[in-house]
């Protein structure tokens, strides 16, 4: 009995530990090549910052959509939602 019970105690901490790290991963994205943006993003930004680079860019997965945020070189952050629509910019 004493031996069944550390070991679902054991068993809720892994569970515990693995939702934590699962949702600090959503939270914080993955780092995405450019080509892998939808392509209304990519055509907002050679429309609207011709010239300028993507430094970096990241995919958030949330509970029920994905958001991608785009770092340019110039020091502008963009973030679009899964359609490719700009949602929140911060220069």
């Amino acid at each position: 009995m004493k031996k069944s019970r550390i070991i679902l105690i054991t068993v809720i901490g892994l569970i515990i530990t693995a939702l934590g790290i699962t949702m600090e991963v959503m939270e914080e994205g993955r780092v995405i090549t450019s080509d892998r943006l939808p392509q209304p993003v990519k055509t907002y930004l050679n429309a609207n910052y011709p010239g300028n680079t993507i430094a970096y860019a990241k995919e958030k997965k949330e509970l029920f959509s994905t958001v991608y945020q785009v770092n340019m070189t110039n020091g502008f952050e963009l973030e679009f939602n899964n359609e490719g629509m700009l949602t929140d910019f911060d220069d």
